[in-house]
């Protein structure tokens, strides 16, 4: 959340489990499945299922 002028406002990020670490990942804005990022050294999968983005280890 933010506050500008007097007026808050909410931003939704994109997150995703580590399937290598115990840590939440932002994800880019641009995000789709099937995308690969690297987290912890280790090229992972953007996952969607359920309303939720989750992170593979490939």
């Amino acid at each position: 959340m933010s506050e500008q002028e007097g007026t808050w406002s909410a931003v939704v990020l994109k997150t995703a489990s580590c399937a290598v670490g115990d840590e939440m990942v932002v994800l880019p804005d641009d995000v789709q499945p099937g995308d690969i990022i690297e987290c912890h050294g280790v090229k992972q999968r953007v996952t969607y299922e359920y309303g939720t983005y989750a992170l593979e280890r490939l």
